[in-house]
C-alpha cells in the first residue's frame, strides 16, 4: 500500500509539473530595435502587437547588454547563452584568428556542406561558440525530446541561438531563395520545408511594391522621404517610397528581401509552418523556437534611425506580430506559450543627421592613425611588420615578430594606447594587459572586459567618442557601449506571465538562467556572475 500511494505521488507530482511549465518557448529577436521603438511608433500602432504584449506582458524598461562590441553575433550567443562574449567566445561576427593568420567568420566551418541549395551557404556550424546555449540544457534535461529549432534571415542569427544540439537552425540563402541548413544538423530538409522552399515566397513578396502602410502624414516621427542620410538601392538615384521591388529585385537579387519588411513576413510564414509541421508544444516535452527578425538591421543600416522606411518597417512588423500572435492562440492557446521578445543591440543616429542638428558626433577613419602607430613602433623598434591588422576596433599586433625580439609584449601594448589616445574620436584607448590585470566593476572598461576573449580578442581596444562611429556616411551602424547601443527592449508575455513593469537594472545575460529556472533545469554551462532570475510575476 505504500508503494501504491509512493507511486502515486510521484504521478501527481510529475503531471503537476509538466502542466505548471509552458509547451513551447518562443524566442522573438528583433535585430537592431532601439529601446525607444515601441514608445516613439505607439500611436501608430494597432491594438494588437506591440501593444498587446506591453500591455498583457511584463516589461523590463531597463535591459541592456553589458559587453563591447554589440554586434549581431555576439548579441544574440549572449542571449541565449547566458554570459557574455569572455565567456562564450564569439566576440564579433568576424574576427582575426592568430593560428591561422586570417579572418573568420563566427559561424563558418567547411567540414559541413550545404542542405538545400547548391552553393556553400551551409558551410556553417555552432562549434567557435564555447558554452553551451538555453535550447541545449533543454534538450539535455529531457534526454532529447524536447525540439529546439532556430530561424532567421541570418545564418548566425539562427545557429547561435539555437545552440549546439538543435534539431536544427534555418536560415535564407540569398542566391537560390531557400532556406537552408547545414550538414550539422541534418542530411535532408524535412518535406514540408522543400514544399516550403518550392512555393517560392520570396519571389512573390519581390513582386509586390514597397508603399508606406499610412497616409504620409502619419509619419511625423521620422524625416522626410528621401533625406540625405540614406542610402538608395542599387540602381536607383534615390531612396524613396514607392519601391518597386520586382525591378530593384532585377538589379540586387533575391536578397533585396531582407531590406523590406517582407522579409519579416517571410520569416513569420515559415515560423507558422515550423510550429504546425514539427508539431512544437504539443507533447509533454517544452519545446524552443528562436526567431530573429533581420530586416529591421537591414533596413536599418541601410536607411538610417530616423527614416521614414524604418518606421514603416515596424508598423509592418506590428500587423505581422499581432497575426502570428493570433495564430499561436488559435493552433495552441497562448496560455501555453511563454514568448520573450527583445533585441540583440540597438543602432545610434546618424552623425551627419546629428552633426546638422549641433550634436557631437562624428566618422572615424582608422587608416591615419594605425599608419602613423606603424611608423611610430618603426622609430623604436626598428623597421617592421609590427601590425598584424585591424578589425572591430582592436588592433592585433605581431606577436611572434615582438617573441623573436625578445620584447615586451605589455610595454608595446602600453605604448601604442599612449600613443593613440590624441586622435579625434577616440574616447580610450585600453591595452589588453591591462583588461587581463584588473577587474573593472562599471562603465566602459567593464564592457570592453566583458566582449574580450583572452585568445580571440586584439591587444590594442579602442572606445570611440558618443555618437561616432566607423562607417560609411550613409545609413548607420552600431557596436558600442553607449545607452542607443546596449539599450534594449525585453517583454514577457503569455503562458503564466502576469501583466506590470520593473525599472530593475537587467543585463541581457539574465535571460538564459531565467529561462531554465521557469523550467527548473540547469543553467546554461557558461552562465555568468550570479545567475541572477528576473523577478517575473507570475500568475496565481
Amino acid at each position: 500500500m505504500k508503494k501504491l500511494f509512493y507511486l502515486l505521488f510521484l504521478i501527481n507530482t510529475h503531471l503537476f509539473s509538466q502542466e505548471n511549465k509552458p509547451k513551447l518557448i518562443i524566442g522573438l529577436i528583433v535585430d537592431q530595435m532601439r529601446y525607444d521603438y515601441i514608445n516613439r511608433f505607439w500611436d501608430d500602432f494597432s491594438d494588437g502587437g506591440f501593444k498587446k504584449i506591453q500591455f498583457s506582458g511584463f516589461n523590463c524598461k531597463n535591459a541592456s547588454f553589458r559587453f563591447i562590441p554589440t554586434y549581431t553575433a555576439p548579441g544574440h550567443a549572449t542571449i541565449f547563452t547566458g554570459t557574455n562574449p569572455t565567456n562564450h567566445g564569439i566576440i564579433a561576427n568576424n574576427w582575426y584568428e592568430r593560428d591561422s593568420d586570417d579572418y573568420i567568420y563566427c559561424v563558418g566551418d567547411n567540414q559541413f556542406k550545404t542542405i538545400g541549395s547548391d552553393n556553400d551557404s551551409g558551410k556553417k556550424s555552432p562549434r567557435k561558440m564555447l558554452t553551451s546555449t538555453f535550447g541545449d540544457e533543454l534538450r539535455l534535461s529531457s534526454m532529447f525530446r524536447s525540439k529546439v529549432i532556430g530561424i532567421s534571415l541570418k545564418d548566425r542569427a539562427a545557429i547561435l541561438t539555437a545552440g549546439h544540439t538543435a534539431n536544427y537552425a534555418l536560415w535564407f540563402d540569398s542566391e537560390s531563395g531557400n532556406f537552408v541548413t547545414s550538414s550539422y544538423y541534418i542530411s535532408k530538409l524535412p518535406v514540408w520545408l522543400e514544399n516550403f522552399n518550392n512555393e517560392n515566397y520570396c519571389k512573390k513578396y519581390l513582386d509586390k511594391k514597397w508603399n508606406l502602410l499610412l497616409n504620409p502624414k502619419k509619419y511625423d516621427e521620422s524625416l522626410n522621404d528621401n533625406s540625405s542620410y540614406e542610402q538608395p538601392f542599387k540602381g536607383e538615384k534615390n531612396p524613396k517610397f514607392p519601391y518597386d521591388l520586382k525591378k530593384i529585385s532585377q538589379e540586387n537579387g533575391l536578397g533585396t528581401i531582407k531590406y523590406t519588411p517582407y522579409g519579416n513576413s517571410l520569416i513569420f510564414d515559415l515560423a507558422k509552418m515550423v510550429i504546425k509541421e514539427e508539431e512544437l508544444g504539443n507533447d509533454d516535452y517544452t519545446d524552443l523556437l528562436s526567431i530573429s527578425l533581420s530586416s529591421t538591421d537591414y533596413i536599418g543600416h541601410k536607411f538610417g534611425v530616423d527614416s521614414k522606411e524604418i518606421h514603416d518597417t515596424y508598423l509592418r512588423l506590428d500587423k505581422d506580430l499581432d497575426l502570428f500572435l493570433i495564430y499561436l492562440d488559435e493552433i495552441l492557446g497562448i496560455e501555453n506559450i511563454l514568448i520573450f521578445l527583445t533585441s540583440d543591440h540597438g543602432a545610434v543616429r546618424s552623425p551627419s543627421y546629428l552633426n546638422d542638428r549641433k550634436v557631437p558626433s562624428g566618422y572615424f577613419n582608422a587608416d591615419k592613425p594605425i599608419n602613423d602607430l606603424k611608423e611610430y613602433l618603426n622609430n623604436i623598434y626598428g623597421f617592421g611588420n609590427w601590425i598584424k591588422t585591424y578589425g572591430n576596433t582592436q588592433i592585433y599586433l605581431n606577436r611572434d615578430l615582438i617573441f623573436e625580439n625578445f620584447l615586451d609584449l605589455s610595454k608595446i601594448q602600453t605604448q601604442c594606447s599612449n600613443f593613440l589616445i590624441k586622435y579625434d574620436g577616440i574616447k580610450n584607448v585600453i591595452s589588453a594587459n591591462v583588461i587581463i590585470n584588473n577587474e573593472f566593476s562599471e562603465g566602459n572598461y567593464r564592457s570592453i572586459q566583458q566582449g574580450y576573449n583572452q585568445k580571440r580578442s586584439g591587444d590594442i581596444l579602442l572606445i570611440l567618442e558618443p555618437g561616432w562611429i566607423e562607417y560609411e556616411k550613409l545609413g548607420t551602424t552600431h557596436g558600442s557601449g553607449y545607452s542607443y547601443d546596449q539599450h534594449v527592449p525585453l517583454i514577457w508575455y503569455g503562458w503564466d506571465i502576469k501583466p506590470g513593469t520593473t525599472s530593475d537594472q537587467i543585463s541581457i545575460s539574465d535571460v538564459a538562467p531565467t529561462l531554465s529556472n521557469i523550467l527548473e533545469i540547469s543553467f546554461p554551462n557558461g552562465t555568468s556572475g550570479n545567475k541572477k532570475i528576473i523577478n517575473i510575476p507570475f500568475n496565481e
